[in-house]
């Protein structure tokens, strides 16, 4: 269309010179007569250029001709540029991964939305002779030494959007599941409840119930080789799921700012923690625990913004007649300076942080009744480098280290976790991802491992 505009202008001009010149000769008429035959074979080849593209974007074609009144007629006599072909395809892209999602209604007639990947691992992992750690309990698929493939890590979820409520609220929720309960037997995998919420929600604040990770540790790395337990579990990444109630409170500063509120009450899991047989019955399985993080949040415009968030752990063990507090407090971020790199991360510090899915150091006990609590700090932190719109390049590392003098037995001590990984979108809902990750571990009598994990994976989104 840009090309054709210079023939416009000279068609015009010469228009305009016949118009005004009585004497033109029979010749100029016949130039003008052969330039009108162009600017319509142009024209028609316009058109056809613009089918071709449709086609190859896999879109439907448009009428040949349109109407005289269109938008599209006027758009084309004015010579405005049209979308790209990469455009073109890009939102076809977007159009193929809403249609990927299956929709069906439940029976009280409230729309249900499956999704979830199909999970593919080939993975092989190398590591030194020393055993001081099963690995399956941190995520890497199987000990040192072995090698496989497996679907355990296939999610299945559901989306669900329920009635109005008073004050222009909406009930919706959420169900995840995976198939890492059972054993690593492919014929012995067992459905599991990963991540769940009902969440009452309005404009302002919002009341959830369900199980999701520890409220003072939201994000945690991408990853695809370790899905089945999060990435850096057990090097700073707090991750279990557990079951809990959430308040959320939204102050707004004008539309660029505010500040985000929340509060939870989650039962802990204390069979996390290490404990000596003979004490094992004395510890009481599940604990209350209060949690509560505020968030401050700028964006500078659709692209660059930061969260941070600080944060903090209240609860009591209740093992061997008695009471070992757990306190922790905490600080995570998410950053992003320019549409190619994003910075996240947590890093917490406390006491008896094995509930909430750290190392089992959550407390020592002396003699008979004399039990205290084991000290903590770690954290975790990843660069994201979203290169091209299918393209993301993925480097983390975390790290947990426990107090050696607060620990009296063999058990592992500090647990220094690094890894990167790419992911390709091969199309909007297939994914391939290489992942090289390496464990240094160490012991309290100082013995240390090194593990190595690779991971190859396809993801089908649905």
């Amino acid at each position: 269309m840009r090309r054709s505009l210079p023939l416009v202008l000279i068609l015009a001009a010469l228009n305009l010179n016949a118009q005004n010149s009585p004497d033109a000769s029979p010749a100029l008429q016949q130039i003008l007569n052969r330039l009108d035959a162009l600017e319509k074979q142009n024209q028609e080849l316009v058109q056809e250029v613009r089918q071709l593209r449709q086609q190859i974007a896999g879109e439907p074609s448009t009428q040949t001709t349109a109407p005289p009144n269109s938008g599209s007629a006027a758009t084309a006599s004015t010579g405005a540029p049209q979308p790209s072909l990469d455009e073109r395809v890009s939102v076809e892209e977007r159009r193929t991964a809403e249609q990927a999602q299956t929709k069906v209604e439940a029976a009280n007639k409230f729309p249900i939305q499956l999704n979830g990947m199909l999970l593919f691992n080939a993975f092989a992992n190398r590591g030194t002779s020393a055993n001081i750690l099963t690995s399956d309990a941190y995520g890497f698929l199987t000990g040192p030494g072995q090698s496989g493939a497996t679907l355990r890590q296939t999610i299945l979820g559901l989306q669900f959007q329920g009635p109005r409520l008073p004050g222009d609220g909406r009930v919706h929720g959420s169900l995840s599941m995976d198939f890492w309960g059972g054993s690593s037997d492919p014929q012995l995998n067992w459905l599991r409840l990963r991540r769940a919420d009902i969440s009452l929600e309005w404009a302002n604040r919002s009341l959830s119930f369900g199980q999701d990770k520890p409220l003072i540790a939201p994000y945690q790395p991408d990853s695809l080789a370790q899905v089945g337990i999060p990435p850096l579990a057990g090097a700073g990444n707090l991750w279990l799921w557990l079951p809990q109630v959430r308040y959320e409170e939204r102050i707004h500063f004008g539309n660029a700012s505010g500040l985000t509120g929340q509060v939870a009450l989650l039962q802990t899991k204390e069979t996390a923690a290490i404990v000596r047989r003979s004490f094992a019955d004395s510890l009481e399985p599940s604990r209350p625990a209060l949690e509560a993080r505020f968030a401050f949040w700028h964006k500078f415009d659709d692209t660059r913004r930061f969260e941070i968030a600080p944060g903090f752990h209240v609860s009591t063990t209740h093992v061997a007649g008695a009471s070992v507090n757990s306190r922790i407090g905490s600080l995570d971020w998410f950053i992003v300076p320019w549409s190619h790199l994003e910075f996240s991360g947590t890093v917490f510090q406390g006491q008896n942080v094995a509930p909430l899915g750290a190392l089992g150091n959550g407390f020592t006990i002396y003699g008979n009744r004399n039990v205290s609590p084991v000290k903590s700090a770690g954290g975790w932190a990843q660069l994201a480098f979203p290169i091209t719109s299918r393209l993301t390049f993925n480097l983390y590392s975390g790290l947990q280290s426990d107090n050696a003098d607060d620990i009296a037995g063999p058990y592992l001590v500090r647990n220094l976790t690094y890894a990167s990984n790419f992911m390709y979108h091969l199309s909007p809902n297939v994914i391939v991802s290489l992942e090289a990750a390496q464990a240094r571990l160490r012991a309290y009598s100082g013995a240390n491992q090194i593990q190595n994990h690779y991971d190859l994976a396809i993801g089908y989104l649905f």
